[in-house]
């Protein structure tokens, strides 16, 4: 690949400080002759959101962008997203931001492109979070529960906080710049979401897949509600291990196998032992297990036990599956849950109603040892402890009837979908993930026990004559139940009343209660892609017949996230809507990586090294910043632990970078797929780069003022006017090396978008605008541009080729960096563009309109050239002389082809004689035909290998004299002394690296010796160590011929 010439010295104008988040006016001012344009006055957010008004609806025809057909009325390409519905208690973090730069990106250059883009955003109801913020609330500011309150006034208090600040985190992605189609915001619990939501479960019902059954469930003591089983994180405990619990002031022990005994049935002093690390939960007990062929135990097969403290009779029963004879006592209690037993027990042994389970257990312990029947505990027991991945509490397993969703099915469709491509993962191996989850997938418990959230259209029958009920129902279906599923009570009574009627019973008397649970929050969000875009299930044709119409613009295109919520989300989208729907939600399932800081670890406040993005955007001193944590609920030890963190990643806070800097870092770092590891010195970085792009266009400016030249910008159209029939002419090297580097570039760009890989165009783009832009082809065409000898014409060709790799330079980048791209593309506009023409709207560059310039042949000689520049920048560096100093260079060639009118050599010489700041004329000497004269020897001549066939050539006399003249101008003796010291410095390099080379030379050397080589090794091998041996035999020849010049010194 062609490589940039270095660090040449150019001069684009004072760098000017980077636009944040705003969209500024244009301005098609003219700008002072070497000054750098200078950023407007920002616009308020709100005057930004009015002035955008439009450019982010889906459009209807085809008349702009780069995919349009000439025809208005043909009907555009859809592209239609949704963004992950954030938190309505959220702040705008890390993740949000990042997950907004990709989205953006892939949605702004699909609109350029001439598609109908919808990207749909809306926040999640949030019903834990929210719930559990504003019952703080409630309690911090009046001392009250909800409870206090009751349901329907509580209720209302949230709506109040939502009203009051629920539209924040919609604010800060604003402020980041997503171009979302704001007129289709969202709510989960808006009026049209809560239609869908209430018919997709009574679809469900009706299908079979949504049923109540009483289970053991995982239950959060600190959020008082079910939570479902991939929502419970797992933590090992090696030992006796003191941890937090929420809700408790100290930490409660875990790690700990605890021994108790039961007496055995019949009066002796037989007891069995058992072992158990919930000991509180003994009061629930219903029998012991052993192990059949434990022959410790077995006398006692078929017996009973006494239960210490409620004196109540348990079995002891044989079971080879639970029971491990080599665990604890080989005797395991069975709690099949905790039932209302324990209340009656408490009562009698006077334990408070609703002690903690942690206090409950010393109690217990006490209790038994009182009755000499604790035998003590094992410290060093190994246990997985299940956390709340919510609160942190420890799960507490309990027996409940609750809502589920059959799975099974669903999964196996999911399944199916990926296998056939139906599915398409980004990246792909992220399937296996998913085929792992689904083919051991668990039913959905749906029921949470809050009061914010979709409440369950369920409804239970009450009886007044539960005597009749009973010879109508079986005992299971009274016991919880019978449940009926309705839109409203109303239509759930009308069920209830024609099955009573089938029954023959239609006077029996009953009253409906409906569930006081709600809906899981992810069952609301696994149905937005239907829901989003106004789907509310079956509804009533004007035939009066149930249909279900699905939207128009479904399947939706494309999901994005992170990979943290493909099961708790999108697995479920796919599940529920391909069910309600019949089709899958989408096609390609994009994931990115989780965020973590520039150590690779993962962000955490109690940790100090949470990244916020708005803190990034707009900046922070260390003081405000520290403040943040200071403010918080965290722990006073937290709090010290955070501030050091803080005071080590940020002495001087955090700068100000702009949404433009930090949106082109996350999507830059989207190339590291397993983890993002986010260092703010990367988005330093990319500030710089967006100043590049400030300072580019500022030498550009310059220049057409100059030479007169209006740029006449066309929203339809990258090439400029004289470059649209794409021949080239009398173009030269360097303006044909660009147009061909662009080429390409659009190519890549391109080709990184459709793939769903846009860190792939973010390097392109980079390495094009500064490494082939800026510091090949703006170098390149200075001469010309400055010198006042140099024909119009001249300039007006180079200038032609600059505005528009410029152009298409600020369109490819506006997806990544929109706020600079569009502020610098409006100052390029003619005077006669309509004001609402923007760079969000102009036809991106296609492969189909550059694909003409693609020119091998002139990437190869400019690779040849500036191979050249860099070999005589090489000579110079390691003998020490500066660009100051001229020296006669000598190039030579074994290649005839590099000699014709048409070569490289030819080419690129004018070049050639510049940057390498050869003294009078390049000698060029075709190989084939002259031999190398004397003075070019080994011995009296450095030399530079750019390819085999190509060398350059400096005498060794000419380096010494352009080396003394440069110390003769210096600053005398101590100047010499010093250039002594480090030619010394230098001589001991450069004979560690021949050494280096000659070390390699021998092993390659004894490597061909050998006599199977030949034999053993393949041809396209033996190829390469040829060509390995040549090019090290040339360092060799290199190197001794810059130690003897030293050596002469």
């Amino acid at each position: 690949m062609l490589r940039a010439i270095g660090r040449l010295p150019h001069r684009l104008g004072t760098p000017t400080r980077c636009i944040k988040a705003t969209f500024v006016t244009s301005s098609r001012g003219p700008l002072k002759a070497q000054q750098a344009p200078v950023p407007k006055p920002r616009r308020s957010l709100e005057k930004y959101d009015t002035s955008l008004d439009g450019y982010f609806a889906p459009r209807t025809s085809t008349s702009i962008g780069s995919s349009h057909t000439g025809d208005p009325s043909q009907k555009p390409r859809e592209f239609t997203i949704l963004t992950p519905p954030p938190n309505v208690t959220g702040y705008l973090h890390i993740g949000h931001a990042l997950t907004a730069s990709i989205q953006d990106s892939i949605v702004r250059w699909r609109r350029m492109r001439g598609e109908s883009v919808s990207w749909i955003p809306g926040m999640d109801h949030a019903g834990i979070s929210t719930q559990t913020v504003v019952e703080k609330k409630l309690m911090r500011e009046r001392q009250l529960t909800r409870h206090d309150l009751g349901r329907s006034a509580f209720i209302e208090q949230i709506w109040d906080w939502k009203n009051l600040h629920g539209d924040r985190i919609m604010t800060q992605f604003r402020r980041l710049g997503a171009s979302v189609d704001w007129d289709q915001s969202f709510f989960t619990l808006d009026e049209p979401r809560s239609k869908a939501v209430k018919s997709a479960f009574i679809q469900l019902f009706n299908q079979g897949l949504v049923y109540r059954d009483t289970r053991l469930v995982n239950w959060c003591c600190a959020l008082e509600t079910v939570i479902s089983d991939i929502e419970v994180d797992h933590e090992d405990v090696t030992g006796r291990t003191m941890l937090n619990v929420p809700g408790r002031k100290k930490k409660v022990e875990f790690g700990v196998l605890h021994e108790f005994a039961y007496k055995v049935e019949g009066g002796s002093d037989q007891e069995l032992v058992v072992s158990t690390t919930r000991i509180e939960t003994m009061l629930g007990d219903v029998a012991v297990a052993i192990h059949p062929d434990d022959p410790r135990y077995k006398h006692l097969h078929g017996q009973y036990v006494i239960h210490p403290i409620s004196g109540k009779r348990l079995p002891i029963i044989c079971d080879d599956q639970l029971v491990d004879m080599s665990f604890g006592t080989g005797a395991v209690k069975i709690t099949p849950a905790h039932d209302p037993n324990d209340y009656a027990f408490g009562k009698r042994h006077s334990l408070p109603i609703g002690m903690n389970r942690f206090d409950a257990r010393e109690k217990i312990v006490a209790d038994l040892t009182e009755r000499g029947m604790y035998r003590g505990k094992n410290e060093n027991h190994a246990m997985r402890l299940a956390r709340c991945s919510r609160s942190g509490d420890v799960i507490e397993p309990l027996v409940m009837p609750q809502w589920y969703v059959k799975c099974d099915t669903m999964a196996e469709k999911a399944l199916e979908a990926a296998q056939d491509q139906r599915l398409v993962f980004h990246p792909d191996y992220s399937v296996k993930d998913w085929n792992r989850w689904l083919e051991n997938i668990q039913d959905w418990c749906i029921s949470r026990q809050l009061w914010w959230g979709h409440r369950i259209p369920a409804y239970k029958a009450i009886f007044e004559d539960i005597s009749e009920a009973r010879t109508l129902f079986s005992p299971e279906t009274l016991n919880d139940g019978p449940w009926l599923v309705g839109d409203s009570e109303e239509e759930a009574a009308q069920s209830l009343k024609s099955t009573l009627e089938s029954m023959n019973r239609p006077d029996l008397k009953f009253k409906l209660v409906q569930d006081d649970d709600v809906l899981d929050t992810w069952f609301s969000s696994a149905l937005l892609p239907l829901s989003s875009l106004g789907w509310t299930g079956n509804q009533m044709s004007a035939s009066k017949s149930i249909t279900n119409i699905i939207p128009d613009r479904y399947p939706t295109s494309i999901i994005e996230t992170g990979t943290d919520i493909m099961f708790f989300w999108v697995a479920r989208m796919v599940m529920l809507c391909t069910q309600l729907s019949g089709q899958e939600p989408f096609k390609d399932i994009m994931f990115h990586a989780m965020v973590r800081d520039a150590q690779g670890k993962k962000m955490s406040k109690s940790v100090g090294n949470v990244i916020d993005p708005m803190h990034v955007i707009e900046g922070i001193a260390l003081k405000d910043l520290k403040a943040t944590v200071e403010n918080s609920n965290l722990a006073a030890k937290e709090v010290k632990r955070s501030l050091l963190q803080m005071e080590k990643d940020y002495p001087n806070g955090i700068k100000a970078s702009g949404a433009d800097a930090l949106r082109y870092t996350l999507v830059s770092a989207t190339q590291q797929t397993r983890q993002i590891n986010l260092d703010l010195s990367n988005v330093a970085s990319a500030q710089h780069f967006a100043n590049k792009l400030w300072n580019l266009y500022a030498f550009s400016k310059t220049r057409f003022d100059d030479a007169q030249y209006q740029p006449m910008v066309q929203p339809e159209s990258t090439l400029a006017a004289g470059l649209e029939t794409g021949a080239k002419g009398n173009m030269s090297l360097v303006e044909r090396f660009i147009m061909s580097r662009l080429a390409d570039t659009v190519t890549q760009v391109n080709q990184g978008m459709e793939q769903l890989e846009p860190s792939t165009a973010t390097d392109a783009l980079r390495k094009f605008i500064i490494q082939d832009l800026c510091d090949v082809y703006v170098e390149f065409c200075k001469p010309a541009l400055f010198s006042p000898e140099e024909p119009l014409e001249r300039k007006t060709s180079l200038l032609r080729v600059l505005q528009t790799c410029l152009d298409a330079s600020f369109r490819m980048m506006h997806p990544f960096m929109p706020f600079v791209t569009e502020e610098l593309w409006q100052r390029m506009l003619p005077e006669s563009a309509s004001p609402s023409t923007s760079i969000m709207t102009s036809a991106f560059p296609t492969a189909s309109e550059l694909g003409n310039w693609k020119d091998e042949a002139a990437d190869r000689d400019m690779e040849i050239a500036l191979g050249l520049i860099q070999g005589s920048r090489s000579l110079r560096q390691s003998h020490q002389v500066p660009m100051s100093r001229s020296l006669p260079f000598t190039i030579w060639t074994s290649d005839p082809t590099l000699l014709t009118m048409e070569g490289a050599l030819q080419q690129a010489l004018p070049y050639l004689t510049h940057f390498t700041r050869a003294q009078g004329p390049l000698t060029i000497i075709d190989g084939t035909k002259s031999p190398l004269p004397e003075e070019l020897s080994t011995a009296t001549a450095a030399v530079h290998v750019v390819m085999p066939h190509l060398k350059l050539y400096a005498p060794l006399a000419a380096i010494q004299t352009a080396k003394e003249l440069d110390a003769a101008a210096g600053a005398g003796a101590k100047a010499d002394a010093g250039a002594q010291s480090k030619a010394r410095q230098e001589l001991k390099r450069y004979e560690k690296k021949l050494g280096t080379i000659r070390a390699d030379l021998e092993k390659l050397e004894a490597r061909l010796a050998r006599p199977e080589y030949m034999e053993r090794v393949p041809e396209n091998v033996r190829e390469f160590d040829a060509k390995r041996k040549e090019a090290l035999l040339v360092q060799e020849e290199h190197l001794l011929a810059t130690i003897r010049t030293f050596q002469g010194q």
